[in-house]
């Protein structure tokens, strides 16, 4: 069987390559992920490519075209790939989405060229004599020692082989190949291109042998091992972007779309930073619980009885139901309707607090807060930030140390997420804790800014410091003008009664694990 040489043009679909492309220029570890895996295996970048067009489009998708005699490697795992088990649920999380598609896309892959074995004996690329070839038959009237005197001197990136070289070897080794192949062919180009033409057979039946000693079992398991990490890669980063209130989705961000580009810029700052991962998993934790609660909100407050109805609240019972307790002959009815859920009791409308105003949350950046409090803090104002976007609120960070170091604004429909990214990396690892210039600045924004009004200041701080009679005096005083209420997140349990002396409430939290001990911080 005879191959032919020619180079061979990729024809893809262009808005699969285009995406892919955009990807990339994103993202530097899928462009190392896609240099190793090159090195590692030739046709590499096309396999990447075609991973990302399935998962981007429906689960069988029109192929792209055929991927090259040595390729034929990539061609059994996409085979293998679309009949795995949770394929199709990758793809509803990827279709049509282009960061998704690509993170996915760059951990299956990096998967892949990590467990699948190398070939051994390394191959050479045919796609090396394909080039050499279509030069030489380019300018079939100059010898091959001229055609290829640019080449001779051009540094390569790999050896004949396919062995990535040291650069100080890299062009002399290249040259050596070349020469020697010209010197056996008497420096005749139609010589020189059956001598390369033979040595591409040769090549490509390496590369064929090499994807017929696969085993299909260990393929198997491999690609699953690689689905199911892509599967975990997609999970952490839709809790990167869930800690900025945002989603896969083109939802519409106030009164801007959030681009897949933008997302894309956001994913990459989470992604090579420790610690904005750190918050992302925290945040995440806390908004699952805020959801809960607040959905839950208005089904249990006690507010205004409307009717009556069956279930088992102990705190809602008919007097009725709470005599069958008072005599043994009835407990067992009683625990029977109980169990069923059947007891009279009273059903009840829950108020909610209207007219929801701003969000002004002061983070302390005392020396004492480095690491998990830190962590945990922004957080906490993470999940507040993403109440305050998703109901059109005003949110002010103030960071604090001894004086106020840094003040962050957010307004409704209008939030500038790469802000709130360096808002959470802020720290100013100050020595003391002075609550006084935080609060000071917070109320000096609700009394002069017309869209602070009915604010609530929200500290978190793990500091214990003494706060002036007369600045608390004051405190109260403008708290009955301006209408705002203030609230503290206390870290340890220190300095509670100092906060108490001007908070409407305070959550202290001894253990940062537990979400149940600041539970109605996310009702406000």
């Amino acid at each position: 069987m005879m191959y032919d040489f020619e180079p061979l043009v990729y024809r893809v679909a262009s808005i699969s390559k285009l995406f892919w492309q955009e990807y990339l220029n994103y993202f530097e570890d899928a462009r190392m992920m896609l240099r190793v895996g090159t090195s590692k295996l030739f046709a590499f970048p096309s396999f990447t490519l075609e991973v990302f067009h399935r998962l981007y489009y429906e689960s069988e998708p029109e192929e792209l075209d055929s991927l090259p005699p040595e390729g034929a490697w990539a061609t059994r795992l996409h085979q293998e790939f679309s009949q795995l088990v949770g394929f199709d649920t990758l793809v509803e999380q990827c279709q049509g989405n282009q960061l998704a598609a690509g993170l996915a896309t760059v951990e299956y892959c990096r998967q892949v060229y990590e467990r699948l074995p190398p070939p051994m004996p390394r191959f050479p690329n045919p796609q090396q004599y394909r080039d050499l070839i279509k030069q030489l038959k380019h300018q079939p009237e100059v010898t091959p020692s001229q055609v290829f005197d640019r080449i001779l001197t051009s540094p390569q990136t790999t050896s004949p082989t396919g062995w990535p070289l040291p650069k100080r070897r890299q062009q002399k080794e290249r040259e050596q190949w070349l020469r020697q192949m010209i010197e056996d062919s008497g420096d005749r180009s139609p010589e020189l291109i059956q001598l390369l033409q033979q040595e591409g057979k040769q090549a490509v039946w390496q590369a064929q042998q090499y994807a017929n000693s696969l085993d299909e079992t260990q393929v198997r398991q491999m690609l699953r091992a690689a689905l199911n990490a892509a599967d975990e890669k997609l999970s952490e980063a839709s809790g990167w972007l869930e800690m900025l209130g945002l989603s896969w989705g083109n939802e519409m961000g106030g009164e801007r779309s959030v681009s897949s580009a933008e997302k894309m810029a956001l994913a990459q700052k989470i992604a090579s930073n420790t610690k904005l991962k750190q918050i992302a998993v925290v945040a995440g934790r806390l908004q699952s619980f805020a959801e809960r609660k607040r959905r839950s909100q208005a089904l249990n407050a006690f507010g205004e009885i409307t009717t009556i109805e069956l279930g088992d609240n102990l705190s809602r019972l008919l007097p009725s139901e709470l005599q069958k307790l008072s005599t043994s002959d009835l407990f067992p009815l009683f625990a029977l309707s109980y169990y069923d859920r059947s007891l009279l009791q009273y059903k009840t409308r829950g108020k909610e607090k209207q007219c929801k105003g701003p969000l002004v949350v002061c983070l302390d950046s005392s020396g004492s807060m480095d690491g998990l409090p830190d962590t945990w803090a922004k957080a906490v104002t993470a999940v507040l930030g993403q109440i305050a976007r998703r109901e059109g609120r005003h949110l002010r960070i103030i960071h604090f140390a001894t004086r106020v170091c840094r003040v962050d604004d957010f307004p409704p429909h209008h939030h500038d997420f790469s802000r709130l990214l360096e808002s959470m990396l802020a720290f100013y690892n100050g020595g003391g804790t002075a609550w006084e210039p935080a609060l000071l600045s917070a109320t000096e924004c609700i009394e002069g800014k017309q869209q602070f009004k009915q604010a609530d200041i929200v500290m978190v701080t793990d500091g214990k410091c003494d706060v002036k009679r007369e600045f608390i005096e004051q405190l109260k005083i403008r708290k009955q003008q301006l209408e705002f209420n203030i609230y503290g997140v206390l870290i340890g349990g220190a300095g509670e009664r100092q906060m108490k002396q001007f908070c409407d409430r305070i959550w202290v939290v001894r253990d940062l694990m537990s979400d149940v001990e600041i539970e109605e911080l996310f009702l406000l």
